[in-house]
C-alpha cells in the first residue's frame, strides 16, 4: 500500500487568546523567513467582530521550536496578524468596532480594560484560536527543517503572492541571504535566542541616501544586484530570476545563521562602493531636512548606472573631496537632463530606452553616463588622476627596496631611533608607496620607502 512517511506531526489544540498577551515571550510572531506584515486598524476589528460573534476564523498554524536542551518556543508559521491583533486588544492599543452594538450596548468603542467584568471574563475564557501545532521539524539550526517549516508558510500564502525577493529572503541556509539581510533590512534575526527583532542597527547608510522604500524587500533586491556586478566585475545579467539563482547557489549545510560572506572580496568591494557613495551624498540638503532621501535617487537603473559609474571611478582614478563634489554635482546635472521631457539629446533618450535589467542594457547606459561625465568633467576643468593599475610590488622590487634602505625602517630613523631598533627582519617588513596608491602613486622601486608594520599601519593613505 503507498504510504509515504511524513515529514512532521501536526496535532490540533485550542490557545486562549489570553496567552499572547499574558506569554507572548514563549511565541516567536515573526520568523526568520518571514517579513513582518502589519494590518490596518479596520482589519483588527473585523477580526474581533469575527471573534465575539463566534464567526469561523481560521486556524492559526505553530510550529513547536527547540531554543536549548530544556526550553522550547511557539513560532507562528501563519497567524502573525491574527495573534498580533489578540495582544494589542488585551493591551488596550485597539478598541472594539461599532459593529459589535447589536450583540451588547458596552462594546462599541471599548478597550478591554473597560469592559465589565461579565465581559472581560468571557474573553479570558471562551474566545481562543484554533491552532495546528507542527512537531518533529524543531531544530532551528537544521537547514532541512527551516526549509520545510518556509515550505508551508509559502503554500498557505495561496491568497497572498510573495514576490521573489521573499521567496529569496527565505533561504536561511543561504550565505549572500544572510549578507544581504544584515545590511540592507529595515529588521532582523537573533538566532542565537531564536527571536525577532524589530530593528538593524547594521543596515547601511547608503540606503538613507535612496528614496526608495523596502516594503517589499527592494532594498535587498538591490544589494544583491551590487554583488552579482562585483562577482562579475561590471555589467551582468540581474533579473528577478537572477538575484533567486545568485542566492539559491550560495546555499551551504552550515549556512543558517553564518554571515562569513562578508569576508569575501566580492562583499568588501561592495561595501566600499556603498560607502563611498553615502560619502558624497550625505550632506544633501534633503537628507538633512529628513525628507527621507534625494527625489533624484528614487528610480533603480538610475541608481544602478551610478554605482556601477562610480565603481569604475574607484577602480581606476585617483578619489578624494574634489572628485567627490564633481561626482555629486554630475549627478544632479545628469538627473536633471534625464527627467527632462523636452530634452531631445540622442544619448539622454538612449539611457532611458535602455531601463531594463539585462547584461546588454546595463551595458549600454554604463557606457553613455561613463561618457557623459568625462565630458562634463572636462568642461567643468577637472581632469582625473589615473591610478596605476598595478598596486603590489613584486619580489625583485621588493628586494631591491629593501637594500636601498638598507633594512631599515624610514620612520623610526627620522625619528631619531638608535641603529639597532630601526632595522626590520625582511619577513615583518612593508614595502610602502611614498605617494600612496590611492591618491595617484606609482608602484615603481624611486615611489617607495621600507617601513616597519607599525609605521606602516599609521601612515595609511596619507604622503
Amino acid at each position: 500500500m503507498f504510504n509515504p512517511k511524513p515529514q512532521y506531526e501536526v496535532v490540533q489544540d485550542t490557545l486562549p487568546i489570553r496567552d499572547f498577551h499574558d506569554y507572548w515571550e514563549e511565541f516567536v510572531v515573526r520568523p526568520p523567513y518571514q517579513r513582518k506584515s502589519v494590518w490596518s486598524k479596520k482589519k483588527k476589528q473585523s477580526l474581533l467582530d469575527s471573534l465575539f460573534r463566534r464567526y469561523y476564523v481560521p486556524r492559526i498554524v505553530i510550529r513547536e521550536v527547540r531554543r536549548d536542551a530544556t526550553k522550547t518556543a511557539r513560532e507562528v508559521i501563519d497567524g502573525q496578524q491574527r495573534i498580533t491583533t489578540a495582544k494589542e486588544f488585551l493591551a488596550d492599543q485597539v478598541e472594539l468596532p461599532k459593529s459589535l452594538a447589536d450583540i451588547d450596548p458596552a462594546l462599541p468603542g471599548a478597550l478591554y480594560s473597560t469592559l465589565p467584568a461579565e465581559l472581560r471574563r468571557f474573553v479570558d475564557r471562551e474566545l481562543k484560536y484554533n491552532a495546528d501545532i507542527v512537531k518533529g521539524i524543531e531544530d532551528p539550526k537544521n537547514r532541512d527543517h527551516q526549509k520545510i517549516a518556509a515550505e508551508i508558510f509559502w503554500r498557505l500564502q495561496q491568497g497572498e503572492t510573495l514576490t521573489y525577493m521573499e521567496i529569496a529572503h527565505s533561504r536561511l541556509a543561504s550565505l549572500t541571504r544572510n549578507f544581504v539581510e544584515k545590511y540592507a533590512d529595515d529588521i532582523t534575526f537573533d538566532f542565537a535566542k531564536y527571536e525577532a527583532v524589530d530593528s538593524n542597527p547594521n543596515k547601511h547608510p547608503f540606503f538613507s541616501v535612496i528614496e526608495r522604500n523596502n516594503d517589499r524587500m527592494q532594498h535587498l533586491a538591490l544589494l544583491t544586484r551590487f554583488l552579482i556586478f562585483e562577482e562579475n566585475d561590471g555589467a551582468a545579467e540581474i533579473q528577478n530570476g537572477d538575484v533567486m539563482e545568485y542566492i539559491d547557489k550560495h546555499q551551504v549545510d552550515d549556512g543558517i545563521g553564518n554571515y562569513s560572506f562578508e569576508q569575501t572580496q566580492t562583499a568588501k568591494d561592495t561595501l566600499r562602493v556603498m560607502r563611498a557613495f553615502h560619502e558624497i551624498f550625505k550632506e544633501d540638503p534633503m537628507l538633512v531636512g529628513g525628507s527621507g532621501g534625494m527625489k533624484e535617487l528614487r528610480t533603480e537603473y538610475f541608481i544602478i548606472s551610478l554605482y556601477l559609474l562610480l565603481r569604475h571611478l574607484l577602480k581606476f582614478y585617483v578619489w578624494d573631496k574634489a572628485e567627490r563634489e564633481l561626482f555629486r554635482q554630475f549627478t544632479l546635472e545628469f538627473h536633471q537632463r534625464w527627467d527632462d521631457s523636452k530634452n531631445d539629446d540622442a544619448d539622454i533618450h538612449l539611457f532611458s530606452n535602455k531601463r531594463q535589467q539585462s547584461a546588454a542594457e546595463i551595458e549600454v547606459r554604463h557606457q553613455i553616463i561613463r561618457q557623459v561625465f568625462f565630458a562634463y568633467a572636462k568642461t567643468s576643468g577637472r581632469v582625473l588622476t589615473t591610478k596605476d593599475t598595478k598596486r603590489a610590488f613584486s619580489e625583485g622590487e621588493r628586494i631591491a627596496i629593501y637594500r636601498k634602505e638598507n633594512g631599515r625602517c624610514s620612520k623610526c630613523m627620522a625619528e631619531g631611533k638608535p641603529d639597532k631598533e630601526c632595522i626590520v627582519p625582511w619577513a615583518e617588513y612593508d614595502a610602502d608607496h611614498v605617494v600612496p596608491h590611492a591618491l595617484g602613486g606609482q608602484t615603481v622601486v624611486t615611489n617607495a620607502q621600507l617601513l616597519c608594520r607599525y609605521h606602516n599601519q599609521q601612515k595609511g593613505a596619507s604622503v
